[in-house]
């Protein structure tokens, strides 16, 4: 969201929040489309015949949670990693990442922005001092930008209602975040306008807390653009379907035969007709053309893994004897895909990096550390064949770096980690080695001399 920096030049009034929330809830309906697919909850489960007792299958195809599924796991299915440059020590931050599972907080926030577009991240201190994150919906949560070129952010706001036992709205509240500054706004009424200050104090992350992360520069999650393909999909689906009953339930048409009522339903139930002379019976059916309504199917479902750019694993294409090279081929499309969520998602991880290193440095538990000085590395989710990076490992040995040949092992989690014991057991093997050889030497006797 961004507004004129002139408007916030005597504070955050509570008229301007009150407008910025109001703002901020259009967005509410767009969100609940979205999460209402990704959830199977799909406009074909709520289609009704005009025409009384005919077929109406509802098939719903869930392609949205696949898309999002698939893109996510690949993309965050295995932990970030932070290596810093020579001379940079960050083993105290990556110690905080560890003890509350970073790597968890980002699949989230993935799946967020996979499906809504954006998502948030609020860093906190926690009750014994220590810095913590926590996923935000963002139902409830936006940054706020100046309106020059910088888009530098100005605040934060995280916003909710408080409810009673019987669900009535009972309060809402509204925290504020600035770079310096945390303040909480509440009120027992369910106005935004009605707000009151009720807490304000210091933060030393010496930025907004409140991180903002984009799927991309549209801000659309990954399947939104493909919601009329996978409408038309579940409407072609279910009328198969429908076709297919309607065929099985079609209306047997008689000629120089009189039935009543009840001879009519005992012929329903006994499947038994009496010959009479001159009579013919036959069904009333249209045709089913399957061939025709299988290519349509095909062709859909092309088009929704075309331009969502997830491939569609189940395909023949995708055999079991491919190496590693070929499935990299089958997939350009989609890693140039994550490759762009991966830039942009990196942005967000850098701002969560210098939050944690400005509280880290306040207390004296590390040094500064310059962004730019260390490498955010994701390591995509995709079965990789051993046996041919062992083999260029043991090829490039002598002209790259031990660090960066084990970073290229998915098993491996801290390539400059594993470089480290590396060269300690090798120490100790040495060691143990010139201790074996001293105590099996003994010093020649006199008489030997």
């Amino acid at each position: 969201m961004i507004i004129d920096e002139e408007l916030i030049m005597n504070g955050i009034t509570v008229p301007l929040l009150a407008k910025l929330i109001q703002k901020h809830e259009q967005e509410h309906e767009r969100y609940r489309k979205l999460r209402r697919y990704y959830a199977g909850e799909h406009d074909i489960l709520n289609r009704r015949k005009l025409q009384k007792g005919s077929a109406n299958n509802k098939l719903m195809n869930n392609h949205a949670k696949y898309i999002t599924d698939m893109t996510t796991t690949y993309l965050l299915g295995n932990p970030v990693t932070y290596s810093a440059s020579e001379n940079y020590e960050i083993e105290e931050l990556k110690n905080a990442y560890l003890e509350q599972d970073t790597a968890s907080i980002d699949f989230t926030l993935g799946k967020h922005c996979s499906i809504y577009g954006r998502a948030y991240e609020l860093i906190y201190m926690s009750a014994d001092s220590k810095p913590r994150s926590v996923v935000l919906s963002p139902w409830s949560a936006f940054v706020v930008y100046n309106d020059d070129c910088t888009h530098f952010p100005l605040f934060g706001v995280y916003y909710y209602k408080t409810h009673n036992v019987d669900g009535a709205v009972s309060g809402i509240v509204c925290n504020v975040y600035t770079d310096e500054t945390e303040r909480t706004y509440q009120s027992a009424s369910d106005s935004w306008n009605s707000l009151e200050l009720t807490y304000e104090g210091k933060h030393f992350f010496r930025k907004v807390p409140l991180i903002e992360y984009s799927n991309n520069e549209e801000c659309q999650g990954d399947f939104e653009q493909l919601i009329s393909n996978i409408d038309a999909y579940n409407t072609l689906q279910s009328d198969r379907v429908n076709d297919k009953e309607q065929f099985v339930d079609a209306f047997l048409f008689l000629t120089g035969i009189d039935l009543d009522s009840d001879q009519a339903k005992k012929l329903k139930e006994e499947k038994i007709l009496m010959g009479y002379e001159g009579a013919t019976a036959q069904y009333l059916n249209k045709s089913l053309n399957e061939a025709d309504t299988k290519v349509l199917r095909d062709d859909i479902k092309d088009d929704i893994h075309r331009f969502s750019m997830v491939p569609d694993l189940s395909d023949e294409s995708f055999g079991n004897n491919l190496s590693g090279v070929a499935i990299k081929y089958k997939l350009m499309g989609f890693e140039q895909h994550v490759k762009n969520k991966e830039r942009i998602f990196a942005k967000g991880l850098k701002k969560r990096f210098e939050l944690y290193n400005n509280i880290l440095q306040t207390k004296g538990l590390m040094q500064l550390v310059p962004v730019h000085r260390v490498d955010i590395i994701f390591t995509h989710n995709l079965p990789n064949n051993n046996l041919e990076i062992a083999q260029m490992i043991n090829y490039l040995k002598e002209l790259v770096t031990q660090e960066t040949l084990l970073g290229q092992l998915d098993f491996i989690g801290d390539a400059k980690e594993e470089t480290k014991l590396a060269q300690k057991e090798a120490t100790e093997k040495a060691e143990t080695a010139s201790e074996i050889v001293n105590r099996s030497w003994t010093p020649p006797s006199r008489n030997e001399e």
